[in-house]
C-alpha cells in the first residue's frame, strides 16, 4: 500500500512539476538580472504602436503628457518595448507597455535628487510604502492615476523640493537606471517567490516520493 501511495504521489507531483518548472525558471531568470538590466533607447526600432498604446497616449495628451520616445528591454524571455511620455512640466514621465491578454500597464514615475521615488501604477501592481519609495495602485481610470500621482507629487515636493526634471530620453534612461539599481530586485522578488516557492515544494515532494518508492518493498 505504501508503495502504491508513493507511486501515485510521484506521478502526480512529477506531472505538476513539469507544468510549473518552465514558468518558475523563467521568472527566476528575469528576477536575477533585474538590478543590472537596463532599458535602451529604441528610436526607429519599435513595432507599430498597438491600439492599446495609442488609446492611452490619446488619453494622456490632454492631461499634459507628450511623446518622449521608445525603449527596448532585453529579457531572458525576449525583447520588450515601452512607449514613453513625459509631463509638460517635466516633473514626471510614464511608461506604457502592451499586454493584450491583460489590457496593458502604465507606470507614472517621479524622482528626487536625494533618491526618493514616487510611482503610480495603472491598473494593477504591487503597492509599496517604504523608505525612499512610494508606489500607489489605481485600478479605476488612467485620468484618476494621473490625479493620484500629481497629488503625491505636491505632497512630496513640500518636503523634498522639486523632482528631477525629465525633458529628454537621456533624462528618462538615467532615472530608469537609478530606479532599477535601488529597487528593481526588491520589487520583483515577491512576485518571483510566489511562482518559485510552490515549484520548489512540488520538487521536494517529487524527490521524497521517489525515495520512498525506491526504498519501499
Amino acid at each position: 500500500m505504501e508503495r502504491l501511495i508513493a507511486l501515485v504521489v510521484f506521478i502526480c507531483s512529477g506531472l505538476l512539476l513539469i507544468r510549473l518548472a518552465p514558468g518558475a525558471i523563467r521568472s527566476w531568470r528575469i528576477y536575477a538580472g533585474t538590478g543590472q538590466r537596463r532599458q535602451e533607447d529604441a528610436a526607429g526600432r519599435t513595432p507599430i504602436q498597438p491600439v492599446g498604446i495609442r488609446d492611452r497616449v490619446a488619453l494622456l495628451a490632454p492631461l499634459g503628457y507628450q511623446r518622449l520616445g521608445e525603449t527596448r528591454l532585453v529579457l531572458p524571455v525576449g525583447e520588450r518595448f515601452g512607449w514613453i511620455v513625459a509631463a509638460a512640466d517635466a516633473e514626471s514621465y510614464a511608461i506604457l507597455v502592451d499586454a493584450p491578454a491583460t489590457g496593458g500597464l502604465t507606470g507614472i514615475y517621479s524622482a528626487w535628487h536625494d533618491g526618493t521615488w514616487l510611482a503610480t501604477l495603472h491598473p494593477r501592481g504591487q503597492p509599496s510604502d517604504r523608505q525612499g519609495l512610494q508606489v500607489r495602485i489605481v485600478a479605476t481610470t488612467l485620468a484618476d492615476a494621473v490625479g493620484v500621482h500629481r497629488s503625491g507629487l505636491e505632497r512630496i515636493k513640500q518636503v523634498h523640493g522639486a523632482p528631477r526634471p525629465i525633458r529628454t530620453m537621456a533624462d528618462m534612461l538615467a532615472l530608469d537606471a537609478d530606479y532599477r539599481t535601488r529597487f528593481g530586485g526588491s520589487r520583483v522578488r515577491p512576485i518571483t517567490m510566489r511562482i518559485v516557492v510552490p515549484t520548489l515544494l512540488v520538487a521536494v515532494i517529487t524527490i521524497l516520493s521517489l525515495v520512498l518508492l525506491i526504498t519501499t518493498h
